[in-house]
């Protein structure tokens, strides 16, 4: 990450202090903008899906949703600390393949389930170190380098498995279909994580240091905080719960399927900032990114119940994708937030142009 650039010095690196603080004052209200929209979404989609369903409305049902999300919101937690950072990964969604084609072929060879479990995560936590390292210290850009980590990882996944599933018996049944007093497993798993990656955002001082990261990082930087290590810390974060969802994902499905995770890293761009985070960094909310996660899978499981074709739900993912993407650039643009040209969002938009014809 630059530091010492005037071209990563924000408009509100610009601003007087007593401006700076006025623009910062109203954070609560802007993540009720957020949450009161998405909220609404849901309850409406929900109340018109379990008119034409009732089974839409009971408790299996939401349960049901929240286990078939809990990957992607797992991911998301990990993507909105980035993105707030300033940062993002478009390599979540090889990296979930390539731990769960793994875990499976370690599970085949006769490791113990806690043996695998820590060999993935320590996996994470290197993958993140070299990611983070190489952003925070040599500036090569996150978006570059992690597409190039989204076709290695994507291969090496391909290659291990030999192009095609490996069947997991006898290991993590729980994790993907055990209860609780009756509560699904996964979507237990999703609250908890949603709610202590939340805590950790907006009640802590390396939260704290996060937004300031986002928002302006040379004057971060001036502060006394340590926008490298923090930078680190955020793709280590990122990397192990990626790791995790793997191996959640591996549960669910009872094998390692080397294509299990194509196409999450849209999803979660989209959902993340469909809950209030800004591509410029420097905003959003754990509580916008859930709410995004759950529409995503109310609107899957509308389309599931009102029997539209499976096609049509990468038509959804797209359309949440644009609209997240142009009403955060408006909004970035009316608050002065980034130049009118819109670069970060240019360069988002032209590796996820290059990431689907990779995947091709």
């Amino acid at each position: 990450m630059t530091i010492d650039s005037d071209s990563d010095v924000t408009a509100l690196d610009r601003m007087p202090a007593s401006t700076q603080s006025r623009r910062r004052r109203p954070e609560a209200p802007a993540v009720l903008r957020t949450a009161v929209p998405l909220l609404l979404a849901i309850v409406v989609l929900s109340v018109y899906s379990g008119a034409q369903n009732p089974v839409f409305m009971t408790s299996a049902n939401w349960q049901n949703i929240l286990a078939q999300v809990c990957v992607l919101g797992i991911l998301a937690a990990g993507q909105t600390f980035l993105i707030i950072g300033g940062q993002l990964d478009l390599s979540v969604g090889s990296l979930v393949s390539l731990v769960g084609v793994f875990a499976a072929d370690r599970f085949t060879a006769g490791w113990s389930t806690l043996a695998v479990v820590a060999c993935c995560l320590t996996g994470g936590v290197i993958v993140g170190l070299v990611w983070g390292a190489l952003v925070a210290y040599l500036r090569v850009p996150p978006f570059v380098l992690t597409l190039g980590g989204l076709s290695l990882f994507a291969s090496l996944a391909l290659v291990i498995a030999g192009s095609r599933p490996i069947p997991v018996e006898g290991h993590l049944e729980t994790l993907g279909f055990g209860t609780w007093f009756g509560v699904r497993l996964p979507a237990i798993v999703l609250v908890a994580a949603m709610v202590l990656l939340g805590l950790g955002l907006h009640m802590t001082r390396f939260g704290r240091n996060v937004y300031a990261l986002g928002s302006a990082p040379r004057a971060a930087y001036l502060a006394g905080v340590p926008t490298r290590r923090i930078t680190v810390s955020l793709f280590v974060l990122n990397s192990v719960l990626t790791a995790a969802a793997g191996l959640i994902m591996t549960a669910r499905l009872a094998a390692g399927d080397p294509r299990a995770g194509a196409g999450l890293e849209l999803q979660v761009v989209a959902v993340t900032v469909l809950g209030g985070a800004a591509l410029a960094g420097g905003r959003g909310s754990m509580l916008g990114t859930f709410l995004g996660v759950v529409l995503f899978g109310v609107i899957s499981a509308a389309l599931t119940f009102l029997q539209v074709p499976g096609a049509y739900q990468s038509l959804v993912t797209g359309g949440i994708l644009i609209f997240a993407v142009a009403v955060t650039a408006i909004a970035d643009l009316r608050t002065g937030r980034v130049p009118p040209d819109g670069p970060r969002l240019r360069r988002l938009a032209a590796a996820l142009r290059v990431g689907a014809l990779l995947r091709r």
